[in-house]
């Protein structure tokens, strides 16, 4: 079955990152007055994904480019990826982040990539991207990257979610109820 090779992809890929990494991550998130997430195309996805979370687990938080994200300033945190390390925009948005002198977190495939070079990775997952091929995965452009990212998103707040055994109520009251 397809499923079962993205499964042992993801299983391969998620076996390189450590309990202490997603610990790095979230001990940011705890410190950070706002918490910004940015990525391009389905890595943006998934970033979205996860700032939904965060803020159903009451933290601020903003994605990058919507109309009501206001300007970082240096008690807040960038949470970054692109699979390739070269997407414009995303580089950009690291750059305006540490002129305001904002934490920043990358995650990326390319620990080499001009967005490693400018802010090292947390976490570089070995993934293929659009623009390389890889013997890690079978799966077309980026997805395994693009799947790692909301793995790594979704380990981090059930981490944070263990911490409070009321986390599932306070969730769900913060739930949409515009649908």
């Amino acid at each position: 079955m397809k499923i079962d090779i993205i499964t042992d992809e993801l299983k391969r890929a998620s076996s390189k990152i450590t309990d202490r990494q997603l610990e790095n991550i979230i001990d940011e998130i705890k410190d950070a007055r706002s918490i910004f997430v940015y990525g391009a195309g389905r890595s943006g996805l998934m970033l979205k994904a996860f700032a939904m979370r965060l803020m159903q687990m009451n933290c601020t938080v903003y994605v990058v480019g919507e109309t009501i994200t206001p300007s970082i300033k240096s008690n807040d945190l960038l949470i970054s990826a692109s699979a390739s390390g070269k997407t414009k925009s995303v580089i950009a948005s690291v750059i305006a982040a540490q002129k305001a002198e904002a934490k920043v977190i990358t995650i990326t495939s390319d620990k080499k990539s001009e967005l490693a070079k400018l802010n090292p990775p947390i976490i570089c997952v070995n993934t293929p991207t659009k623009n390389s091929v890889s013997k890690n995965s079978v799966q077309p452009l980026g997805s395994l990257f693009e799947q790692m990212l909301l793995m790594i998103c979704d380990a981090i707040i059930l981490i944070m979610s263990e911490e409070n055994c009321e986390i599932n109520k306070i969730m769900s009251k913060r739930h949409a109820n515009l649908e």
